[in-house]
Order: C-alpha cells, then sequence, then structure tokens
C-alpha cells in the first residue's frame, strides 16, 4: 500500500491591508476564484481570506456568485 503524499502550505505573514491589496489585484487579473484557490496563490491564511471577502462584500467591491 503506496502513502499519498503529504501537502504543506506556507503562509505569509502580512499585514491585513496587505493581504487585501494582494487579494484585490489578484481577483482584478482572474475575476473569479475559490477562497481556497486565493489561500494557496497567495499563500495566505483561509481565515484572513474569508475576513476579506466579507469586507470587499459589505463594500459592495465583491459580488459572490
Amino acid at each position: 500500500m503506496e502513502l499519498a503524499a503529504i501537502k504543506t502550505i506556507k503562509y505569509r505573514d502580512l499585514y491585513y491591508d496587505r493581504a487585501k491589496k494582494e487579494f484585490m489585484g489578484y481577483f482584478q487579473e482572474r475575476s473569479e476564484a475559490y477562497p481556497s484557490e486565493v489561500e494557496e496563490d497567495l499563500e495566505l491564511d483561509y481565515e484572513l481570506v474569508c475576513q476579506i471577502v466579507e469586507e470587499l462584500k459589505k463594500e459592495g467591491r465583491l459580488e459572490l456568485l
């Protein structure tokens, strides 16, 4: 029986405002993505990504489908 490889995800330690800017830049390039994709591609903590999503929804800058 072969064991599956374990994937390690590294998170960068960014201030909230910097993470939010990177998040917004990511969406300007891609226009849509799941939070888990943002987490992995930008190496951000998933909870932080969700906080940013909620804030941008309240500001009317992000629309979820």
